[in-house]
């Protein structure tokens, strides 16, 4: 039987006995901001900007029906498939209409759910309705098998990159990276714990601030004469002055020109007296003309809740001002354009 399928994080509503009604919202159009106007004295009328439309946020409501054996079955289905809309962060909606291509959600529940309970030719029926809003709903969807992949584009505004395996990470200008699903996603605090820097013609240095957090995100700026696949080694001296190796970042596809490159680590930042970095090729090669620049240690965190999702399908949102990304590419096949 063909029917319209819903998803929350990937388990299927009729998993907790949940049955969608009607749903309103999901491909409606969405409310315009107001429009910038310009009021000149010396002309008639108004001069409203209608170069570049900006939209409110998604409303979304499902009207949902739980069935039970009894009472004690349905409420515990019921708290089951709460949960799921009450986890950290954002939660992931896919909606696979009659075997199309789904459609995918990164949203949050606005109100608590009250469930209203019947009974239906001797069986307990639970109504309710789930009131969700997507606060950033403009959006470019992929999928992919690949456990790990390439994504690279360019962005002069900041876009959010939902990963399907319950994290996010934030990206603008020259956005390139590879996406290991071995681990989850970072997001840096923002805040570099640099202090004091060096740099020779080698490597650069970075002194570290001690801190009481465990996660950190090191990353360098480097400057490439040609494309070029790179790693970023980050070796730390510790406080008898013996160094180790602290972190290596996965490969990165580098571009001619400016590369960001990062890699994440959990230390305990006071056994460190200063960070080395070295960008070396995927073979282990020093690299003749690279120039890094722009160094920073960030603490970090998982924004979300990680699901392993090796070996499985994975859709991707990225948010924003989708309109306006360049120079896109990726492995990860693309399922809407914008959304």
């Amino acid at each position: 039987m063909i029917e319209v399928k819903y998803f929350i994080n990937y388990k299927n509503f009729r998993d907790y006995g949940v049955y969608v009604s009607d749903s309103i919202g999901i491909a409606d159009e969405l409310e315009k901001k107001p429009i910038q106007t310009y009021d000149w004295a010396e002309f008639h009328g108004i001069s409203p900007d209608l170069r570049n439309i900006k939209f409110k946020e998604r409303k979304i409501e499902l009207k949902c029906f739980i069935d039970g054996e009894n009472w004690e079955d349905m409420l515990i289905n019921f708290k089951a498939f709460k949960e799921q809309l009450s986890r950290t962060g954002t939660q992931r909606i896919h909606i696979v209409p009659f075997e199309f291509k789904p459609l995918a959600y990164e949203v949050f529940m606005q109100d608590d759910i009250v469930l209203d309970k019947t009974f239906r030719e001797g069986r307990m029926v639970g109504i309710f309705s789930i009131n969700l809003i997507e606060p950033n709903p403009i959006k470019k969807i992929l999928k992919t098998s690949l456990d790990k992949f390439q994504l690279s584009y360019d962005s002069a505004t900041e876009t959010e990159i939902f990963f399907g395996d319950g994290t996010k990470q934030t990206a603008r200008g020259n956005v390139n990276f590879s996406k290991n699903y071995e681990s989850p996603s970072y997001e840096s605090s923002g805040i570099n714990l640099v202090s004091i820097s060096g740099v020779n013609g080698d490597f650069y240095e970075a002194y570290s601030i001690p801190t009481n957090e465990m996660t950190f995100r090191f990353s360098v700026d480097v400057i490439l004469p040609s494309a070029k696949n790179i790693i970023l080694f980050v070796i730390g001296r510790n406080l008898d002055n013996s160094y180790q190796a602290v972190s290596m970042s996965d490969v990165l596809n580098g571009k001619t020109g400016y590369n960001t490159i990062e890699a994440f680590t959990e230390l305990n930042m006071s056994d460190y007296g200063k960070f080395i970095y070295k960008v070396l090729d995927s073979d282990g090669n020093e690299i003749t003309g690279i120039t890094y620049e722009n160094a920073r240690i960030e603490t970090a965190e998982i924004i979300g809740e990680w699901q392993n999702m090796i070996g499985k399908e994975k859709i991707i949102i990225i948010a924003g001002n989708i309109e306006e990304i360049k120079n896109f590419e990726t492995e990860a096949e693309v399922l809407w354009e914008k959304l």
